[in-house]
């Protein structure tokens, strides 16, 4: 077999995790043409195919070849581990840290634990993979990221949660509800309005469940999969929301909008960090997850919370 390089495998490993030769070039900014010369060279030596080309749909990974992607991608998990701790002789954290993000939620704490982070390991940089509650579970299992940030109650076998903090459920109201003006709200108080519910996989329903657990029936008039959309739809008073994660934007009056803690007995969502079970990190992820801990013991993601007074 013609000796690969390293470089040939990350192509190749991009173009089947991303199913498009353009979306691989573009993801790692290079040529198609690399990609493609690396999958030529790659499936000549095989001596088979390890993926089919099709008309308007990409690449298809035949059989053999996930196997020898599932392989390449374990490799490439294991040489970044190499490159981490080869990089950390002599005592400096260094490396990538892919970390993926429930994107509802991470605005509000990612940022501030970068930065607070980087002031002490210069020599790291961070890539965000965004998503749901479910596929960053998924990223975490698949190799596509380091670390995950998402609610306990999607960890899958084989991964451990790490608390980082306690979210109580609270209203998301226009500030021309008179609602808003209430230091807390119930349920029975906001059951008769409309409501605008987060729609996303795993969440679909979550919140207005919980007037049907007391007894209420809600109506839900809008859903939506962006807290954005959702937070510009109640500033415009097109009806509230319920959430536990308290959006970045929620600052005064100017934003349209006010979050309001309720203060019915519904127990708080735990948000925390991902890990893959009995597996080793490389340093810079380990120093990583080291810092969330201490911002967490600070106190640092309390901004995340919505707390009765």
């Amino acid at each position: 077999m013609t000796s690969l390089t390293i470089k040939q495998l990350r192509y190749v490993e991009a173009a089947g995790r991303t199913g498009s030769i353009a979306a691989a070039a573009a993801d790692l900014n290079i040529s198609q043409s690399s990609i493609t010369a690396a999958i030529d060279a790659l499936e000549t030596d095989m001596g088979f195919d390890l993926f089919t080309r099709v008309p308007a749909k990409g690449l298809m990974i035949t059989s053999a070849g996930q196997q020898c992607l599932t392989l390449i991608s374990d490799f490439l998990g294991t040489f970044r581990e190499f490159e981490s701790e080869l990089s950390a002789v002599g005592g400096t954290s260094s490396g990538t840290i892919r970390l993926a993000c429930f994107a509802a939620a991470a605005a509000t704490f990612l940022p501030h634990a970068i930065a607070t982070f980087q002031r002490q390991h210069p020599g790291i940089r961070f890539e965000m993979v965004e998503g749901n509650m479910d596929t960053v579970v998924r990223d975490l299992e698949e190799g596509r990221a380091d670390l995950a940030f998402t609610y306990r109650e999607v960890v899958a076998d084989g991964q451990h949660f790490h608390p980082l903090i306690d979210l109580p459920l609270f209203a998301l109201l226009s500030s021309d509800d008179p609602l808003s003006r209430q230091p807390s709200v119930s349920l029975a108080e906001l059951f008769q309005k409309p409501m605008i519910e987060l729609n996303l996989p795993l969440t679909r329903s979550y919140y207005s469940n919980f007037f049907r657990q007391s007894g209420l029936e809600v109506q839900v008039v809008h859903s939506s999969s962006s807290v954005a959309m959702i937070r510009t739809m109640v500033a415009a008073n097109l009806g509230f929301t319920l959430l536990n994660a308290k959006p970045l934007a929620v600052l005064d009056d100017r934003g349209g909008f006010r979050a309001v803690p309720l203060r019915d007995d519904v127990a708080p969502r735990q948000f925390g960090l991902v890990t893959q079970a009995r597996m080793r990190q490389p340093r810079a992820v380990m120093d990583f997850h080291s810092h969330c801990e201490a911002v967490r013991a600070n106190g640092g993601f309390e901004q995340m919370a919505v707390r009765l007074p």
